[in-house]
C-alpha cells in the first residue's frame, strides 16, 4: 500500500512541473539535484522512478525532463509498471534472432567478430562522404572501398562497453579497453558535428554510470515460490521488486517462465541489479562490484529474510555477476551538442544510429530510440518513404495530464 501522492509534497509537484516546462536550451550541463530538495529524493516516487529508469540526483536534468514528458501518463502506476510494455520472452530471442533470420533471408551478409577500426572520407572537408572503411577480423585488417552511392550506417559507443562477467566464485574483473568508443573519438576530432564522446565515456564517468547486474539460473522452486508469496503476485506478473533499504539498492526482475527459448523444464531464470554498486552490502561487507555471484545471491536472500531456505536456494542456483561501467551513461549530464544527429551536417552517405545519436524529445534507454535513429537516418539519406512519427509528448495529452493530476489531488494513491 502506498501513502498519499507517493510521498511527494505540493512543492515537489511544482518543481516537477517547472522542470518539465523548462526549455532544453536552459538545461545544458545542469543536474537533477539543482531542481529538487532532499525531501524529493527521499520520496517513494523518486525511489520507484530511479530504480526503473536509472536516474541519480547528479544526472542530467535535461534527460529527466524528457522522461517526465514521455511518461507523465504512467505516474499513477509508477509502483507496478502497469503501462510499460514487455516482451513475452527475453529481448534477444524476441527481437534479434527473428531480425537476423529475416535479414539473412533477404541476402544480407552478416559478419560476426569484425571490428571497424576506421572510416575514411574523401575531400573536400565541408562534405562527409565515406570512401573507405578498415576493419579487423581474426587478427587480419581489411580495407573496403565505399562507392559514393553506397550507404554506411554506423553505431558507435555502447552501454555494454568494457563489461566483464564473473562467476559464482569470482568477481568480474574490470576492463578498460575503450574500443567501443575509439572510432567515435577519432571521428569527433576536429569535427564538432560528430558530438562529444568524452561526455559519456572515460574513467572519470564510471562512478556515476556503473551498474552491476546479475542473472540467476536455478533448478529449485524455493525462491520463486517465496517471492510469489511475499509479493502476492504470480511469477512474471509484477514489475521490479526494489529492496530500498539495501545498501546496494537492489532491484529484482522475476520473469515469466520460460524466459528463454529452449529453457529446460524445471529450470528458472531471474535477474537483478544494484543502483549503488560502489557501496558495501549490509550482510556481505564488500562493494557490490567486488563480489562473487555467490556473495551477491547471499546478500539478496538475506535482505529478503529468506534465511531458512538460504542453503537450498544457494545449492540449486548459479548467479553470474556482470560489471557494466557505462550501463547508465545515457543519464550523465550533457549539452545539446554532445550527441550528433542521425545524419551529420554535410553527410552524403553516412548515417549514425543508436543510443549516442540525438533524437529531439526522446529518451535513450529504450529499444524505440534505436529504431527511431535508424529510421531517421534512412529517411534523410534516401529522401523517400515516410518520416518517423512524432515523439509522444505526454504534457500535451489531456488524458496524461489528468492521470498525473490524480496523483496530487487524490487523498491516497493506494494500490495493492
Amino acid at each position: 500500500m502506498h501513502g498519499p501522492r507517493f510521498g511527494l509534497s505540493w512543492g515537489d509537484g511544482f518543481h516537477l512541473a517547472r522542470l518539465a516546462l523548462t526549455p532544453e536550451a536552459k538545461l545544458d550541463g545542469r543536474r537533477i539535484e539543482e531542481f529538487f530538495s532532499a525531501h524529493f529524493f527521499a520520496s517513494e516516487f523518486w525511489l520507484c522512478y530511479s530504480t526503473i529508469m536509472g536516474s541519480l540526483p547528479q544526472h542530467s536534468a535535461m534527460e529527466l525532463r524528457r522522461y517526465l514528458n514521455r511518461t507523465l501518463h504512467m505516474f499513477p502506476y509508477i509502483s507496478d509498471m502497469a503501462n510499460i510494455w514487455r516482451t513475452p520472452l527475453d529481448q534477444y530471442d524476441t527481437f534479434i534472432e527473428p531480425l537476423v533470420a529475416w535479414l539473412r533471408g533477404h541476402g544480407v551478409n552478416l559478419m560476426n567478430g569484425a571490428f571497424v577500426l576506421d572510416i575514411r572520407f574523401e575531400p573536400p572537408h565541408d562534405r562527409i562522404t565515406v570512401n573507405r572503411l578498415d576493419y579487423e577480423r581474426d587478427g587480419a585488417t581489411t580495407s573496403v572501398a565505399v562507392a559514393p552511392d553506397d550507404l554506411v550506417l554506423l553505431t558507435f559507443g555502447s552501454q555494454a562497453a568494457d563489461m566483464s562477467v564473473g562467476s559464482m566464485t569470482e568477481a568480474p574483473r574490470p576492463q578498460s579497453a575503450g574500443r567501443s568508443w575509439a572510432l567515435w573519438k577519432r571521428l569527433a576530432q576536429g569535427r564538432p558535428n560528430f558530438g562529444n564522446p568524452d561526455a559519456f565515456f572515460g574513467a572519470t564517468h564510471v562512478p556515476n554510470s556503473r551498474w552491476v547486474t546479475f542473472t540467476v539460473t536455478t533448478t529449485g522452486k524455493e525462491f520463486l515460490d517465496m517471492m510469489s508469496a511475499l509479493t502476492r503476485s504470480e511469477t512474471g506478473s509484477g514489475g521490479l521488486v526494489s529492496l530500498v533499504d539495501s545498501g546496494w539498492l537492489l532491484s529484482l526482475s522475476i520473469f515469466h517462465q520460460p524466459e528463454i527459448i529452449g529453457q529446460p523444464p524445471g529450470t528458472y531464470v531471474w535477474w537483478g541489479y544494484g543502483l549503488f554498486p560502489e557501496r558495501n552490502g549490509d550482510f556481505v561487507q564488500k562493494r557490490m562490484d567486488a563480489c562473487t555471484g555467490a556473495e551477491i545471491l547471499e546478500e539478496v536472500l538475506r535482505q529478503l529474510r529468506f534465511d531458512e531456505q538460504l542453503d537450498a536456494i544457494m545449492a540449486s542456483s548459479i548467479c553470474i555477476p556482470c560489471d557494466m561501467p557505462y550501463a547508465n551513461n545515457i543519464w550523465l549530464k550533457r549539452t545539446r551538442t554532445d550527441r550528433p544527429p542521425p545524419v551529420p551536417e554535410g553527410s552524403t552517405n553516412l548515417g549514425l544510429i543508436g543510443q549516442y545519436v540525438e533524437v529531439s524529445q526522446d529518451v535513450a534507454f529504450t529499444i524505440e530510440y534505436s529504431a527511431r535513429t535508424a529510421w531517421e537516418a534512412i529517411h534523410v539519406l534516401l529522401k523517400r518513404g515516410p518520416a518517423p512519427p512524432p515523439v509522444y509528448q505526454a504534457q500535451y495529452d489531456p488524458k496524461a495530464l489528468f492521470a498525473a493530476l490524480k496523483v496530487f489531488v487524490c487523498p491516497k494513491t493506494a494500490r495493492p
